[in-house]
């Protein structure tokens, strides 16, 4: 079963495209839904960068060289969100007791950032960093300066993510909640008598400080993590359809559609959070309450969106297509009792020396005509 018959109950693209928008927005999307990859993450935060940037990143990709990994760049989005949330409760009036806290746990979060900003700006193995090397690698494209890495790395601490973010204390009493749970934690890390441990145990539940679905604010996030989740399942389809889907994977240049995409998303999404801007209701609407202009703009927008989500469709349709055809073929030949023509090739012994002699070929070529000129001058009339 293809990942539109699994989401869409007989609508078309548009229709399921807004339908998983909106359970993005009210955080009712199906809680197996996977993060992006790092590389969607790289394409969507070229929405955020200078042209400059996207340029060196899109050779980057196409060329099918790595980038810097700190373990998934969601987490670094987690860590931002959380960022930016504490520094928006500190700046409203607290207890102190409350502030204190806040404030090593920001300290905390900042340390945590910095080091995996480090980590990906330094891009040990990666990027190079003899002069010599740099200057190769500046005129293939493929380099970026440490700046560079550094603009990169802080955008993609803006790409969406569906894990949740823990809950920010903002009250004394939520403060205690979130100190209870973590002695709770911590208690049940430590081997107590069982006396001690059945009293643990009773003490009431403490209420979720963690949500367990996501819930992304609006719906140009929500979007861009749609896009960024097509690119993933079209990137699976060509692994998966292999030949059958070559032609499309080499007509269509997915990654500056993705780039493009991204970058429209995220004027919307700056515009949107400008002060003044009423903001959009919750879930996907035509009106974004920033005119007749940007309306239209956003309409194409979507539409493309929805172009892109039906190729992807179209090519999943293709790829299990085929590999239901390879599966066919496989089973017609294991009733005769031959290799699969699915199955990867297992050269015998006798396979890798016929290799190996066949590439000798020339030389005994030279040395049979070479050995027959001789003969001819020994005995011209043999």
């Amino acid at each position: 079963m293809t990942s539109h018959d699994q989401d869409g109950d007989g609508r078309d693209a548009r229709a399921r495209l807004i339908h998983h928008v909106d359970d993005l927005c009210a955080g009712t999307a199906p809680s197996g839904l996977g993060e992006l990859s790092d590389r969607a993450a790289l394409l969507v935060a070229c929405g955020l960068v200078e042209p400059r940037i996207t340029d060196v990143v899109l050779t980057r990709l196409h060329r099918n060289l790595p980038f810097p990994t700190v373990g998934g760049f969601h987490q670094v989005r987690v860590i931002e969100e959380q960022r930016h949330d504490l520094r928006r409760i500190l700046g409203t009036p607290v207890p102190s007791v409350l502030r204190m806290a806040l404030r090593t746990r920001l300290a905390d979060l900042d340390r945590k950032y910095l080091v995996l900003r480090t980590g990906f700006t330094r891009g040990a193995g990666v990027f190079a960093f003899r002069i010599k090397d740099i200057r190769v690698d500046r005129r293939r494209g493929i380099h970026l300066d440490t700046d560079d890495r550094g603009r990169l790395f802080d955008a993609l601490a803006s790409t969406p993510t569906m894990a949740p973010v823990p809950m920010v204390p903002r009250t004394m009493t939520e403060l205690g909640t979130v100190a209870a749970a973590l002695g709770q934690r911590e208690m049940g890390r430590v081997v107590l008598p069982h006396r001690v441990q059945a009293v643990v145990e009773s003490l009431p539940s403490l209420p979720q400080i963690r949500a367990d679905r996501r819930r992304i604010p609006e719906m140009y996030t929500a979007l861009l993590m749609e896009v960024g989740g097509l690119y993933d399942r079209l990137i699976r389809a060509y692994v998966r359809g292999g030949r059958a889907v070559e032609e499309i994977r080499l007509q269509f240049d997915a990654e500056t559609e993705v780039v493009g995409l991204s970058g429209d998303l995220c004027r919307l999404r700056e515009t949107a959070a400008m002060p003044g801007v009423p903001p959009a209701r919750d879930g996907f609407t035509t009106l974004t309450g920033m005119g007749v202009a940007i309306d239209e703009v956003w309409a194409e927008v979507v539409e493309r969106a929805v172009a892109f989500r039906e190729l992807v469709e179209s090519v999943e349709t293709r790829a299990d297509a085929a590999v239901s055809e390879a599966a066919r073929l496989d089973d017609i030949a294991r009733d005769y009792g031959v290799r699969p023509p699915s199955t990867a090739h297992a050269p015998s012994p006798a396979d890798l020396t016929a290799e190996h002699l066949a590439a000798r070929a020339g030389d005994r070529m030279l040395s049979t005509e070479a050995m027959r000129r001789l003969r001819g001058q020994i005995d011209p009339h043999g």
